[in-house]
């Protein structure tokens, strides 16, 4: 495929404009008709450098900067990748990983990592409301959507609400496991996001390069009974998700009613 910009576009550029914007612009519109589908390769920095007639260093800064809007991604030894769409995530919904994407036609998978019997530290044990010393399970999963990583889990759980559960099948849903074998109902008040590097050992569990930009997401999650069930940290690859989050569900009937009547006063222009 010949990736470079006709001579008479470039003729006409605002040479105030930095070139790998326009490498980016050139990019980002044949992802945006199409022309360039989820998974496709694109071509080496020296290749960019030659049909662009660019320096290698431009080249470099037009793909970083597709990859920090989520329209590229790298993997390393591999190459440029054009991203598949975003899946969109509430983490305040008491639906799971795989029901969440099931929903929106993808296919989910998981991966166990590591699991592993320990006492509780004490951060641990301030996040499990537990004893220092008391019995946690430590599960590492590696999620992903249409065979692609996205998101890996270190997974807290107390140990003596769920006996036997590191024997279970640990690559399906964990909430369905919860209220199949236990009779938990889980719901999850308590959740922090931040944005974040990958250090290596995340990166390289996700196929990135250490440094990667991501989404780090902690929760406390509860049972039926208030009780804390687990303390869950998950890394996301920044381009793999869109955080959406539906503010009347998580509103009271009452209030809810409120919010629809002041957009009722709202002038049109301002809905």
């Amino acid at each position: 495929m010949d990736w470079s910009i006709p001579s008479n576009e470039r003729r006409a550029w605002d040479r105030r404009v930095p070139y790998y914007l326009r490498i980016r612009d050139r990019f980002a519109a044949l992802i945006e008709k199409g022309s360039l589908l989820p998974g496709t390769k694109l071509p080496p920095e020296r290749e960019l450098r030659d049909q662009f007639q660019i320096t290698r260093v431009t080249a470099r800064q037009a793909l970083t900067q597709l990859e920090a809007e989520g329209l590229i991604f790298r993997e390393n030894r591999r190459g440029w990748f054009v991203s598949p769409p975003r899946i969109q995530y509430d983490p305040t919904a008491n639906v799971s990983f795989t029901e969440s994407v099931l929903a929106q036609g993808r296919t989910p998978s998981a991966t166990v990592l590591s699991t592993e019997r320990m006492i509780a530290s004490a951060r641990e044990s301030q996040f499990l409301d537990v004893e220092v010393g008391d019995p946690i399970f430590l599960i590492q999963r590696l999620r992903s959507i249409d065979g692609r990583a996205v998101l890996l889990e270190h997974l807290h759980v107390n140990a003596e609400r769920c006996p036997g559960l590191l024997g279970l099948p640990l690559d399906r849903s964990l909430t369905e496991l919860m209220s199949e074998h236990y009779g938990i109902s889980e719901y999850r008040p308590h959740i922090n996001m931040r944005p974040t590097a990958l250090a290596e050992p995340q990166a390289q569990a996700l196929g990135v390069s250490p440094g990667a930009p991501s989404l780090y997401l902690s929760r406390i999650i509860y049972d039926q009974f208030d009780s804390i069930i687990e303390f869950d940290q998950e890394f996301w690859r920044h381009d793999a998700l869109e955080i959406c989050i539906n503010v009347h569900h998580h509103l009271s009937p009452v209030q809810a009613e409120g919010v629809n009547n002041s957009h009722d006063d709202m002038p049109e222009t301002l809905r």
